[in-house]
């Protein structure tokens, strides 16, 4: 599997290269420039999204219906990164294939740096000083932080989680997660803060959905990294945007 296979970035580089090939052949002589592509929840899934249907029609002078029609002739019906493309209204929507979330998974775990066992509500001051949203993701990590330490007694933090574990993540909540550590870990300045709050919300709706135990220890296993990984992204993002002070961390 070649380098970078389990994030936005090559997501989006390996998408470009798939609608370039169908442009030229769909569309020869149409030049767009750079090929839009950015991520997005249509449905309630992580996709990665295209509007380019739209301008090729723009230079073709037809509908970005027929634009989109005539781009899909072209496009792989499956891959190693997607596993299906959805049109609507235009646009071209492209599903990561479960092999890419697993990468995603196994990507995060290997640059994952947790330090926060011991944070609990009176390391924030119960909230009290903090807007909203703030308060919201201060309640997720500590939430999560508790979790963790759960997984932590029970010893599921120290089974081995190879790939065939983390391929095992495969209900909507539990990608849908993934999607929102992979998007948070592309975040920068201004983006941070909107992807810090999807992550949390993530995490609420697979916690409130899913015990971390299963029958199947594998999945056990996956699920326990999957909220370790959860908990270092946050934690560096919370740190990056200033809401997670190195002083708290020194408890």
């Amino acid at each position: 599997m070649e380098s970078g296979y389990g994030n936005i970035a090559h997501g989006a580089w390996h998408l470009r290269q798939l609608l370039q090939s169908a442009q030229e052949q769909a569309f020869p002589g149409c030049k767009i420039g750079q090929i839009p592509v950015w991520t997005s929840w249509p449905g309630g899934r992580g996709a990665f999204s295209s509007s380019i249907a739209f301008l090729c029609a723009a230079s073709k002078k037809i509908s970005p219906a027929e634009a989109a029609d005539k781009l899909s002739a072209f496009l792989p019906e499956r891959d190693a990164l997607f596993s299906s493309c959805k049109r609507c209204a235009g646009y071209l929507n492209f599903y990561p294939s479960l092999r890419w979330y697993a990468a995603c998974a196994a990507s995060l775990l290997q640059s994952a740096s947790f330090s926060a066992w011991r944070l609990t509500e009176e390391d924030f001051g119960f909230f009290a000083f903090s807007s909203p949203s703030v308060q919201e993701l201060q309640r997720a990590f500590v939430r999560l932080c508790s979790v963790l330490r759960g997984c932590r007694a029970e010893g599921m933090l120290d089974l081995p989680c190879p790939p065939s574990a983390l391929a095992l993540l495969k209900n909507p909540q539990e990608l849908a997660l993934l999607f929102s550590l992979a998007r948070l870990a592309d975040a920068k300045g201004q983006s941070i803060l909107p992807a810090l709050l999807e992550t949390a919300r993530a995490f609420h709706r697979l916690y409130d959905s899913r015990r971390v135990w299963s029958p199947d220890s594998r999945l056990t296993t996956a699920r326990a990294a999957l909220y370790l990984a959860c908990a270092a992204g946050m934690q560096k993002a919370l740190q990056q945007t200033d809401l997670l002070p190195k002083e708290i961390l020194k408890i």
